[in-house]
């Protein structure tokens, strides 16, 4: 009897172990790096556009054009701007298929700061997205922001399909 006594308490033991080797197993499974594929990408949805560059997973040409909402302090009026920028770039996308860059650019007399951002999801496409904020100057009262969020395609720019 002492021998299956001795088994007994080895079970719960060989269990436990067998438990946390699996778990550790399986949380080292590697994954693979979101594919980036070379080449131009770009969409055009009426009078908005984004486009870009790709290659060697490095994110060039960053390009935009976007209508952003404006506020005149002094009036109390709201109206639309468009807001451009271009030459926005640099870095690689990550392990994820992420990039972004901060940006500053001046447009029609107004400077502008913002965030670039490219998303290229497993069997999701690739997803672009710019935002804005155009503060008011000392002799102005107009205050601006804008954010475009586009599924982009791969190859020449185009309108939306």
């Amino acid at each position: 009897m002492p021998n299956r006594a001795r088994l007994l308490k080895l079970v719960p033991l060989t269990l436990i172990a067998l438990l946390l080797t699996g778990t550790s197993l399986a949380t080292a499974r590697y994954v693979r790096p979101a594919a980036v594929p070379d080449g131009r990408y770009g969409k055009v949805e009426g009078d908005e556009l984004i486009g870009f560059k790709v290659e060697d997973r490095k994110v060039t040409d960053f390009f935009f054009n976007m209508r952003m909402q404006c506020h005149n302090s002094e009036t109390g009026e709201d109206y639309e701007r468009y807001f451009s920028g271009s030459e926005i770039g640099g870095g690689r996308a990550n392990f994820e298929g992420k990039w972004g860059r901060n940006y500053s650019q001046t447009d029609g007399g107004r400077d502008g700061s913002g965030l670039a951002e490219v998303s290229f999801r497993r069997g999701r496409g690739v997803f672009a997205s710019v935002s804005v904020v155009a503060p008011a100057r000392p002799e102005s009262f107009e205050d601006c922001f804008g954010f475009l969020a586009l599924k982009v395609r791969r190859g020449p720019l185009g309108p939306a399909s």
